[in-house]
């Protein structure tokens, strides 16, 4: 028998992929279904009758309020909950059918929790409370084409009690902080995956809400609402300057206790972050932040505006705000009844724990606060277990600080202790629901992955080699990290014992996966087997012969022009070879290998002899990459060569000048960079470093001049000045950030330089 407390209404099309899902998440309650469908050419009717739902069909009229509000009349329990088909309960039900009894007569709306979310990674969800419940037979009916909006009919007039799934309550609004009462929260949860970035892609939801969203303008010509909701489906659609002025279009008109404002804000603001307009971005924020204090995602857009503009204090100071948030939220939220207001935002996961704490962390390691990071670090994995970032910055402060690699591991390992189920006040602070804790293996295997990320290959083989729960572990995985560390033997054993057996068809290898293959082959001294040639693609398959045969012939003859020449004859040399041969070298200096990422260079420089200036061209962009990967003296002395045959580019010019301003030669550096300028005048990064360098230069003239007239204020208040513009300037992520990996090959002095483990 039905249950009379609650009923679930439904509008579909073309759900049949994500229908079943839905529904199974309810079939084990009872309950009264109706699903409106407007026109499925698959078999979502069908479907939802297995489920005993009751099927109604309607023409599709461009208007999800009047798809909506169809079934609404036909509901025969007290109750309505209105659902998506993408969407799905994960926890909360049965709690639901027990709380629903307890509320109050005069309570006829309640809001649920939902994870929208956006990409794959568990953190990537946005968190919001919207009315999705709602008495029957109360006078409540949907408005609007698109974003529909919960309304009541009065005896007199319609008064808009929701902007729908698009509310976004607050605690405080205006100057004033007055307090704004919001509807009881439910405890159901659901989680929502229809605007993935994978379903973005794609454009057709958002191309179907752009028709709808100016249908709706054109009878309401500059309606706040519908602005702000063009400028979402601007952003889906990638049309970003589009967005933003609408957006901005939308902010100026729309009143301050508009529900849906606070996001508004937000949105406004991460599109203006987005696109690094950090100027209008702080100026808005500097303001909104104020008028809802509580809202953790503002604070953590202002503090990546101030980072960007250099203002590492403030920013960090930004950041501690948002984890501030929940606190207050929960103190302002207690009424005298004992009850808990909705006092939340639509907000992403973590805004106000471990992405703000993370950002803490970030900052504190960039000042040189290293246990203070690791700390931080700490609490963000203590707030999301599974947070990538957070993990990746706590190997490299520990990398940083000195620790072994043996001592970095033990103490990732020593952070799967505790792990617990989460609550729905979990959720609500930005941490996820439902089996996202992780089992002994799986802490294990993230572990050896972010050894692995920080460069500590050794360490994690070392783990591979000793624990039989590291099974899952991909071979393709195991043989990149051997390479890596050096253990060139094991690759290419574990590579022909692999790909020789059962991976012959060349859909089944991927391009970088080949490459190593091939990595392991050339640095053992041996030419590429019959095996590694059968799995390569048609097209490719003479380059790869041509690379193999001249990289032995180097061996034995080096530098001989004449073997490019011959080889020129056999086979046509085009785009794609050079493509092929471009990403061998790339994946030489990834591995480590620098020998062989030498000769590889050099094959690809005779090989295209008869293009002038190429030579130089190539050896820049090899020294770019060696540089990108942190061999930082190997990329100086080749690019100090190029310097001395050729003029260097821009970029060159720069890497040059941070590699002297690193070593603290100010008055070279600044005259590298000033050059890097007048080749690029737009190269913002080389105007920063002239900026810092004239700064520092100015500040060692006015010490010196303080040690002759040690009691002038006037000098020690202009070096006080300069310090902190310094401070400023330095702040702005000008120069190239290298972590734990890069680091460790910032040592290497020569390209006879193998990527060991550091061993202390």
């Amino acid at each position: 028998m039905k249950n009379r407390l609650l009923g679930i209404h439904m509008i579909v099309q073309n759900e049949e992929h994500h229908l079943p899902r839905c529904l199974d998440s309810l079939k084990h309650i009872s309950t009264e279904c109706f699903i409106t469908d407007t026109g499925s050419s698959d078999r979502t009717p069908e479907i939802a009758r297995t489920y005993g739902a009751t099927v109604l069909h309607a023409c599709w009229q461009d208007d999800f309020a009047h798809a909506r509000n169809i079934s609404l009349p036909l509901a025969s329990t007290e109750w309505v909950l209105c659902l998506d088909a993408d969407e799905y309960v994960t926890q909360g039900l049965e709690e639901l059918l027990n709380f629903l009894p307890k509320v109050h007569k005069s309570i006829s709306r309640l809001r649920i929790t939902i994870e929208n979310r956006y990409g794959e990674g568990v953190e990537e969800s946005v968190i919001f409370q919207p009315v999705r419940l709602f008495r029957a037979h109360q006078g409540y009916r949907y408005k609007g084409r698109i974003h529909e909006q919960l309304v009541r009919s009065g005896p007199s007039e319609l008064v808009q009690e929701e902007a729908g799934d698009m509310d976004k309550s607050e605690t405080f609004t205006g100057e004033e902080h007055m307090l704004i009462e919001t509807e009881p929260l439910a405890p159901l949860c659901l989680v929502h995956d229809g605007y993935l970035a994978s379903t973005i892609s794609k454009k057709h939801k958002p191309r179907r809400n752009l028709k709808l969203i100016e249908r709706e303008l054109a009878d309401e010509p500059a309606q706040p609402f519908h602005l702000y909701n063009l400028g979402v489906t601007y952003c889906q659609l990638g049309q970003i300057e589009q967005a933003i002025e609408v957006f901005r279009e939308s902010l100026h008109l729309t009143e301050l206790l508009a529900p849906y404002r606070p996001t508004l804000v937000r949105d406004y603001a991460k599109t203006l972050v987005g696109s690094e307009h950090y100027d209008e971005a702080h100026a808005i924020l500097a303001l909104e932040r104020q008028r809802y204090p509580s809202y953790a995602d503002l604070h953590l857009l202002y503090g990546e505006t101030l980072e960007q503009q250099g203002l590492e204090e403030r920013a960090y100071q930004s950041y501690a705000r948002a984890t501030d948030c929940w606190e207050r939220t929960n103190r302002v939220g207690q009424s005298d009844g004992g009850s808990m207001l909705d006092a939340s935002y639509v907000t992403e996961a973590g805004s106000n724990s471990y992405r703000a704490y993370t950002a803490m962390a970030r900052l504190a390691q960039k000042r040189g606060f290293l246990n203070e990071s690791a700390h931080l670090y700490g609490l963000a994995l203590n707030s999301m277990f599974t947070y990538a970032p957070a993990w990746a910055g706590l190997a490299d402060v520990l990398q940083q600080s000195g620790e072994t690699d043996e001592n970095i591991a033990e103490t990732l390992l020593s952070r799967s202790s505790g792990i617990g189920e989460l609550d729905q006040g979990d959720l609500i602070r930005g941490k996820m629901p439902h089996s996202y804790a992780m089992t002994n293996e799986d802490h294990l295997l993230q572990v050896i992955y972010v050894l692995t990320g920080c460069g500590a290959y050794e360490q994690a083989l070392k783990m591979l080699d000793t624990d039989a729960r590291t099974a899952r572990i991909h071979v393709v995985d195991r043989i990149h990290w051997m390479l890596c560390a050096n253990r060139v033997s094991e690759a290419l054993q574990l590579a022909e014992e692999h790909w020789s057996m059962g991976c012959v068809n060349e859909v089944n290898l991927l391009a970088e996966h080949r490459m190593d293959w091939a990595l392991a082959c050339w640095t053992n001294g041996l030419p590429l087997s019959e095996a590694f040639l059968a799995t390569t693609l048609p097209q490719e398959k003479n380059v790869w012969k041509v690379m193999d045969r001249l990289l032995n012939q180097l061996t034995k003859e080096p530098r001989s022009m004449k073997l490019a020449s011959h080889e020129q004859k056999l086979m046509q040399w085009g785009p794609h070879s050079e493509m092929v041969a471009e990403k061998v070298v790339r994946q030489a200096i990834k591995t480590g290998q620098l020998t062989l990422a030498e000769q590889l260079h050099e094959l690809r420089a005779m090989m295209m002899c008869d293009h002038w200036g190429t030579a130089i061209t190539l050896r820049r962009e090899f020294a770019s990459l060696l540089y990108r990967q942190g061999y930082t003296m190997v990329a100086a002395n080749i690019l100090i060569q190029c310097m001395t045959e050729s003029e260097l580019d821009a970029e060159g010019l720069f890497w040059l000048g941070e590699t002297l301003y690193a070593k603290g030669h100010n008055d070279q550096a600044l005259s590298l960079f000033e050059q890097a300028l007048e080749r690029e005048p737009d190269m913002w990064q080389a105007r920063a470093g002239v900026a810092v360098c004239y700064m520092r230069l100015a500040m060692e003239a006015i010490q010196q001049e303080l040690v002759r007239s040690p009691s002038s204020g006037v000098l020690a208040a202009q070096y006080t000045a300069l310090e902190q513009r310094l401070r400023t300037t330095e702040g702005i992520p000008w120069r190239t950030l290298f972590h734990a990996k890069e680091r460790r090959n910032q040592l290497a002095s020569g390209t006879n330089f193998p990527m060991h483990d550091r061993e202390g």
